[in-house]
């Protein structure tokens, strides 16, 4: 997107803002650490990063560059959260491999706060009840090969909330992802909780997350001391993440926002490697913009996509690479339907025409309200598309059982069809045939043919898959070691 021109002179943008102005650190032995290593502490109190600094974590962070570019073709297909998990697994292999012949997807992204109910058609706070559904619909359904831990809001204290949630969504399924640690003695315990599921103390796979800049450039007291007790832990992997909007938090020029999302990841990723020399270090942009007519902020139409793309190049071509950006987000949408559609069609769209890449899937999993509120229902109209995605194949299997020439000569020859045929009865299966959009005529009272019968179809669907529902089958002990 960018040419090489434009990048250095972002870069040199990008080391000016670190040195000029600096990062604001809420943290006295992250401060203490950054300037025992170069760093000064400006007139404002700010620490200002110089460039030596960040050219000797860039250097760290290119002996692993090939390798975390390979690894990131797994978000493609599975998301960023997916992908990441899969990785602290150390399952790269068995998944890829299952993933070329077996269609799995993401459900509901980091996890929502907020459900939407389609038969009440009222949006509620995710309870327990709720919770627990959702993670029954995640087990029910063969297609779903992980779900977040939706945040609850009612009947459990918000300071073990995160912990609580992901021991009972355990209970209920075995494909959870891990959460975000709110409060930093929590990682305590999602280290055990690893330990306990089987996992190697270094894995720890259930304690994701990142450590998010507020912006403008500034390392926060909960993301600082999340680092700080991650490196005490001796969990090596610190996830440096900025969510910029575009017109309030950054200028509403692209290139300035650019340079801010740069900054602000990089000056985050210096602090971290301050902390540990040599931790597993990343960043994630995610970029967001304000919709001028009302306030409102959004995820879609083009410029996020720019801003997080223009950043990407930035590190790919000077900084390390290991930038993570998904192919979309969210919808802004608030109702499950058509517009939801929209934008995940267009997040995709213009991901691809950004980077080049030419099969980027459909992204929708089932969010809604910039990822804050999760709907089956929306859920299940997504993973149809995605699965007619699936289906199309760039190969064609051609031997004596798919080329029936015999039969095709004397068909030929007597004029008739194919349709009663034995080769057709053993085959015509393996036609794609969707559960959703369906080919049927338009009836009143049965199938009307448009949106509303579309999404009555996916929720009839996604209840019906709960009638399944069968535990997953843990070991007693493990369970009363969560418990």
């Amino acid at each position: 997107m960018l040419s090489i021109k434009e990048k250095e002179v972002l870069k040199e943008k990008v080391y000016n803002l670190l040195w000029e102005v600096g990062m604001k650190v809420e943290n006295e032995e992250i401060v203490a650490r950054l300037l025992k290593n170069g760093c000064k502490e400006g007139p404002s109190g700010r620490i200002r990063i110089p460039k030596e600094k960040i050219e000797e974590m860039v250097k760290y962070q290119k002996k692993t560059q090939k390798q975390d570019d390979e690894d990131q073709r797994l978000h493609y297909r599975c998301g960023v959260d997916w992908a990441h998990s899969i990785i602290w697994k150390r399952q790269k292999d068995i998944m890829r491999k299952r993933l070329e012949t077996e269609f799995m997807m993401s459900a509901f992204d980091c996890g929502p706060t907020k459900y939407y109910d389609y038969g009440e058609k009222k949006i509620k706070p995710v309870d327990t009840e709720i919770f627990i559904e959702m993670m029954k619909f995640a087990q029910s359904t063969p297609e779903i090969g992980y779900i977040s831990t939706w945040y609850r809001h009612q009947g459990v204290h918000e300071k073990i909330e995160r912990i609580d949630s992901l021991i009972l969504g355990l209970k209920y399924t075995d494909k959870l992802d891990g959460i975000e640690s709110i409060y930093p003695e929590q990682i305590k315990y999602l280290k055990e909780i690893g330990e306990i599921m089987g996992d190697s103390p270094e894995n720890t796979p259930y304690l994701a997350g990142s450590q998010c800049i507020t912006s403008p450039l500034i390392l926060d007291r909960r993301s600082a001391a999340e680092m700080v007790e991650r490196a005490k832990r001796g969990i090596k992997r610190y996830h440096i993440a900025s969510m910029v909007t575009i017109g309030i938090n950054t200028p509403v020029t692209l290139a300035g926002a650019i340079v801010m999302g740069a900054a602000e990841i990089l000056g985050g990723m210096v602090a971290a490697h301050s902390q540990d020399r040599d931790a597993d270090l990343s960043g994630r942009m995610i970029a967001s913009v304000v919709d001028m007519k009302n306030g409102n902020v959004t995820y879609t139409g083009p410029e996020p996509a720019m801003v997080n793309i223009g950043v990407k190049e930035l590190f790919d071509e000077f900084f390390g690479g290991h930038l993570w950006v998904e192919v979309f987000l969210s919808p802004y949408a608030k109702r499950p339907g058509l517009q939801a559609v929209y934008e995940n069609f267009y997040g995709a769209y213009r991901y691809s025409k950004l980077t080049g890449e030419p099969d980027i899937p459909y992204p929708g999993m089932g969010t809604l309200d910039n990822g804050g509120m999760g709907s089956p229902t929306q859920f299940m109209m997504d993973m149809e598309i995605r699965k007619s995605e699936f289906a199309l194949k760039d190969k064609i299997a051609i031997d004596e059982e798919t080329l029936p020439f015999d039969e095709i000569c004397d068909k030929v020859r007597k004029g008739e069809d194919f349709l009663e045929s034995p080769h057709t009865i053993s085959h015509f299966r393996e036609l794609w045939s969707s559960k959703i959009f369906l080919t049927e005529n338009p009836t009143p009272g049965v199938w009307e043919g448009d949106e509303k019968s579309i999404l009555d179809k996916c929720d009839e669907l996604w209840r019906e898959n709960i009638k399944g529902y069968k535990p997953p089958k843990w070991a007693d002990e493990k369970i009363k070691a969560l418990d």
